[in-house]
């Protein structure tokens, strides 16, 4: 390698994450080969603790703080709002980051690379991963990684040469509608959330039989879970919920939604509906199992949630852009009163969902089965023993 690490970050780094039981250790020797510092940029933001804002970091103004971050188990945001915000300014929108050291682990172990594999990545980033791919897969085996952004892709591919790199092929484009020629992998990862219906039936054709995708799934109403899909002989891809590793990715480049607006003045519409439920809306929509179910059943939707607290008797929003729809739910009188608005009722099948989920017994998210087929795709729970 052309790059000297910091003599003790790599080694650091691993042995937090072997003790914290997130790095498999078949990976180790990728993680100390291909070091994190070498893939970061000069410039990021990070938070060095969740209780506060994003902050600006410059390696030039403080190389030791620059550095100390770059080992931490943090995830650092490389670009904001596709580039329009220019470092030190915070954007509104993150559209580029190294991911959380142990979520780059995680995301390994669920993709389960092997050497001699050919490897797809689709969202290069910093680099970073798919340097320890081609560390796994070795000399015998091939990574290509797909990155939309013309700058970042740039920066990724420099960054990789003069790690010593070579053999990692950086296509720029949009992995979502085409991929590199017709070539076939072994394993695929994605690095960017994939809404359910979604999902490109393109990198299941890429897939050869028995192959493996790893996706960042995702909904209006929830983020994550990441789905270990396989492809089937037949050409369809079927998977669940990897247990106990939550992400949060950024959406795929193209499309990206704008986020729809909740105006806290249309609850009081004269023409919205009124009833009432005995259900404290922020049970259903604070929990990532609980919110599923709703998720599925109002793919679209968008919800805000204000919980109940000494201060403020708390309220919850539901709302569909597309229809115009929307709901809002408020304590009153120890029950709770709805008001719905617009040719969907979106608390009446969110509730509808929710109960349907807790008559099943409350399954987990790993319960629930994923398709992807050349003519649909599905998400559902399989019929309870």
């Amino acid at each position: 390698m052309t790059e000297v690490a910091a003599p003790d970050g790599p080694g650091r780094l691993v042995a937090e994450l072997d003790a914290a039981g997130a790095l498999p250790a078949a990976f180790g020797p990728a993680f100390l080969a291909a070091a994190r510092e070498w893939f970061v940029p000069e410039r990021f933001w990070y938070r060095p603790d969740e209780a506060v804002a994003d902050v600006a970091l410059s390696r030039d103004d403080a190389p030791e703080r620059w550095l100390a971050a770059v080992y931490a188990d943090r995830p650092l945001v490389t670009q904001f709002d596709a580039g329009a915000t220019v470092w030190p300014e915070l954007g509104h929108r993150p559209t580029s980051s190294a991911s959380a050291p142990s979520v780059v682990a995680g995301m390994l172990r669920a993709l389960g690379p092997r050497p001699g594999e050919s490897v797809l990545e689709v969202g290069t980033g910093t680099g970073w991963n798919a340097a320890l791919l081609a560390e796994v897969v070795g000399e015998t085996g091939e990574v290509t990684t797909v990155e939309i952004d013309p700058e970042v892709a740039a920066g990724a591919r420099a960054r990789l040469r003069a790690a010593g790199y070579d053999r990692v092929e950086v296509v720029e484009g949009d992995a979502a509608s085409a991929i590199a020629g017709a070539r076939r992998f072994d394993r695929i990862t994605v690095t960017a959330g994939v809404h359910i219906g979604r999902f490109p039936y393109s990198w299941v054709r890429s897939a050869v039989p028995g192959g493996v995708i790893v996706a960042p799934m995702r909904a209006d109403l929830a983020t994550g879970p990441l789905v270990r899909f396989v492809v089937g002989a037949d050409g369809t891809a079927r998977g669940n919920a990897i247990a106990d590793l939550g992400v949060s990715f950024m959406d795929l480049r193209s499309p990206r939604e704008v986020p729809a607006e909740l105006d806290p003045s249309e609850r009081d519409d004269a023409a919205a509906e009124s009833s009432w439920t005995e259900l404290a809306p922020w049970v259903p929509l604070l929990a990532d199992d609980h919110r599923w179910p709703i998720a599925v059943a109002l793919p679209g939707c968008r919800y805000e949630v204000r919980e109940r607290t000494a201060d403020r008797p708390g309220e919850a929003w539901l709302v569909d852009p597309l229809s115009g729809s929307w709901a809002a739910v408020v304590p009153a009188d120890g029950r709770y009163a709805v008001r719905q608005h617009g040719p969907r009722r979106l608390w009446d099948a969110a509730e509808a969902a929710y109960r349907w989920w807790t008559d099943r017994g409350r399954p987990p998210l790993p319960a629930w089965e994923w398709t992807v087929a050349p003519d649909r795709q599905r998400v559902t729970l399989p019929p309870t023993t």
